[in-house]
């Protein structure tokens, strides 16, 4: 795999560079034979790296590469045979060998091997799946997402959004329904605190999910989720503080503590969300 290494090395995120891309093409050019160079051969062609964008050279390096099971040639035949870019389908002639029917065939192949496009391929597999209109299997879906889920935050999220809305579905009353809602929101969280450290904080919070209310992590969530603009973490953190702070088990010092920092959390919501308003206001409150 040192040929790919290298070749994604050189070429990076600089693709419209045309130097970097003769570069790139060059070192996969002077490599030897092989399905890894032909796999890469079939990604050049078919985003025209380096060389003009043929898509009848992309489908011919990219079949002999996946007969010898090239992971990124596996997932290329699958895109092709979705967007309609293999030859029978290009040319309009009788159907030969692939269309877009065979776009999961070669997806699920892909996803079997140890290619790094595995990964690509389970996404792909998991939406497929997900989508009625397709494949039309989300416990397929789940599988493959579950797969991937806690190094692809695409994934992640996608796992957060189902087991959420499930165990919210059966009012949070099944224990592992709820540990796995809470498991993928908070891995969700960590790439993407916007959409996720809110719900996380929250189920945490509440104790969804864990054995017990969680203070101390379910505020750094809530934090998270403050700082990326959301004035209801703020006024949730604030209830946490109130509600030590009304304890009858902790002492006045402490109570006291957290009154203040109650009402600090308190003016940082509210100072927020009148911000968010001043800069979005609501068209339907405006005067005729």
């Amino acid at each position: 795999m040192g040929l790919s290494k290298d070749f994604w090395k050189i070429l990076g995120n600089d693709r419209d560079n045309a130097n970097t891309c003769k570069k790139a093409l060059k070192l996969v050019m002077d490599a030897p034979e092989g399905p890894e160079r032909d796999g890469l051969l079939a990604f050049i062609y078919h985003q025209g790296i380096g060389v003009e964008f043929d898509l009848d050279k992309a489908f011919e390096y990219a079949e002999k590469a996946a007969n010898e099971k090239e992971g990124i040639a596996l997932y290329l035949l699958g895109i092709m045979c979705e967007h309609g870019e293999t030859p029978d389908q290009l040319h309009s002639g009788p159907r030969q060998k692939y269309d877009h029917y065979d776009a999961e065939r070669f997806m699920e192949r892909c996803a079997a091997t140890d290619s790094s496009w595995a990964e690509d391929a389970h996404l792909w597999l998991g939406d497929f799946f997900w989508d009625s209109a397709r494949g039309g299997d989300r416990e397929i879906a789940i599988e493959h997402y579950e797969i991937i889920g806690k190094h692809n935050k695409e994934a992640a999220a996608k796992l957060s959004d189902y087991y959420y809305d499930y165990a919210e579905y059966k009012e949070f009353k099944d224990p592992e329904l709820n540990e796995k809602a809470l498991r993928w929101t908070e891995i969700a969280a960590t790439d993407d605190p916007a959409g996720y450290a809110y719900r996380a904080g929250s189920m945490l919070a509440e104790g969804i999910g864990c054995k017990e209310p969680a203070f101390r992590l379910a505020r750094k969530y809530l934090e998270d989720a403050y700082y990326c603009g959301q004035w209801e973490a703020a006024e949730m953190i604030a209830m946490m503080f109130q509600e030590r702070a009304d304890s009858d088990t902790r002492p006045d010092s402490e109570k006291e503590r957290c009154r203040k920092e109650a009402d600090s959390w308190r003016k940082s919501a509210e100072k927020l969300r009148l911000a968010q308003i001043a800069n979005h206001p609501d068209p339907s409150q405006e005067e005729d």
